[in-house]
């Protein structure tokens, strides 16, 4: 692993680096912000790696293929193991319910083997609210992150969970909220950007990105489609068992046609760009990054409400948010944004000022840079 003579050297832990996963999506984006002023080294729990592929060629990454399991049961023998693995880095930075074993061996065994600083990253994306509540998940993080030089959330939701819920110190919780990458109002992707899918002249897409492992309704945007007009088509990218029931179902409904499943993209923003309409199904993440991207691409926002979804985009649009599970307000969300394209583009000019007014990338990548060069004890990286 290359980079500058001194440059210190990161580790970072997630349970995935998928293309698609939230976690992983912005650790590659903070991995290339920084770009060679610091070296990194990354564990990805299921050997998964796609969301690497948005880190700029000539960044020093490394992959750690063979690392010590982070799951099972909590046996000091398992993880003295991991938290030796930290010895060698300047900085730790785990990501997550998939890396709490980490922040775990980290707290038990920092002390013994004088291991760097441990950062914890929590978007609240790999756990449901309800998995989230738990006894196990809860005390796992009060004990696992009493250690940590910092707990890292990026909505108002999430750090609230961790002051109460997880009984972590004002001082250690550090709310960062995402920036949201600002398109401009030209073309944003081209129409055949993603691979065995054009988009046809007069066509209109609603996009969608969903885990299709059946934690979402992806299955009710069917019954939307229904209701509108036929040259709108529904684009849906994820993998998962849930994409060949949903084919199913929209062969038994007659949309086939309009309806077109892709694998995961490595640049979701391609799907973001080309829609004209974004849906958020409900996953776990209580502000989901398609939301941010479509904001930041000028697009009107439908969908269930996720924690902070609704608040986060102009008011306009948050009033055509529905409540979790109430299928008729989406579907009637969206029956009124596709048919009306002017009032589909006062709100995603809209969302698109709110977002350069409140979600700069910049002002997100400088206090990740201050909270890592404090943790190290460095005036700056």
């Amino acid at each position: 692993m290359s980079g500058k003579p001194g440059s210190p050297r990161v580790l970072h832990i997630l349970g995935t680096l998928a293309a698609g996963d939230p976690q992983a999506e912005r650790c590659a984006r903070i991995i290339d912000a920084f770009g060679a002023r610091l070296r990194h080294s990354l564990v990805s729990a299921d050997g998964r790696w796609g969301a690497l592929e948005g880190v700029a060629r000539g960044v020093p990454v490394e992959r750690l293929e063979r690392f010590h399991a982070l799951s099972g049961l909590p046996l000091p023998g398992r993880l003295q193991k991991v938290a030796q693995s930290m010895v060698d880095y300047h900085l730790v930075l785990t990501y997550g319910w998939g890396a709490v074993d980490a922040a775990l061996a980290h707290t038990l065994f920092s002390q013994m083997h004088g291991l760097p600083p441990l950062i914890h990253h929590e978007d609240g994306s790999d756990e449901t609210p309800r998995q989230r509540a738990r006894i196990a998940s809860t005390w796992y993080r009060r004990i696992g992150l009493g250690k940590t030089a910092g707990l890292v959330v990026p909505t108002e939701l999430m750090e609230g969970e961790a002051l109460v819920r997880w009984q972590q110190p004002l001082g250690r919780v550090k709310l960062i909220r995402d920036g949201a990458h600002v398109q401009d109002r030209r073309p944003g992707a081209k129409k055949n950007a993603i691979p065995r899918l054009l988009k046809r002249p007069g066509e209109r897409w609603i996009g969608c990105i969903a885990r299709m492992d059946g934690s979402e309704p992806v299955e009710l945007l069917l019954k939307a489609l229904e209701d509108v007009e036929p040259h709108w088509h529904l684009v849906v990218s994820g993998a998962g068992p849930g994409a060949a029931t949903l084919a199913t179902q929209a062969a038994r409904r007659g949309l086939d046609a309009r309806l077109h499943i892709v694998s995961e993209l490595a640049d979701p923003g391609v799907l973001i760009r080309l829609s004209d309409l974004v849906v958020v199904t409900g996953p776990a993440e209580p502000l989901p990054q398609a939301a941010l991207a479509a904001m930041g691409a000028g697009k009107a926002v439908a969908g269930f409400e996720t924690g902070e979804l609704a608040v986060s985009l102009t008011p306009e649009n948050a009033v055509l948010i529905a409540r979790a599970g109430d299928e008729s307000a989406l579907r009637a969300a969206m029956h009124t944004l596709t048919m009306d394209d002017i009032l589909r583009e006062r709100i995603g000019a809209g969302n698109r000022a709110r977002a350069v007014a409140e979600r700069d990338p910049a002002a997100m990548i400088a206090a990740y840079r201050r909270l890592y060069a404090s943790a190290m004890r460095r005036d700056t990286i």
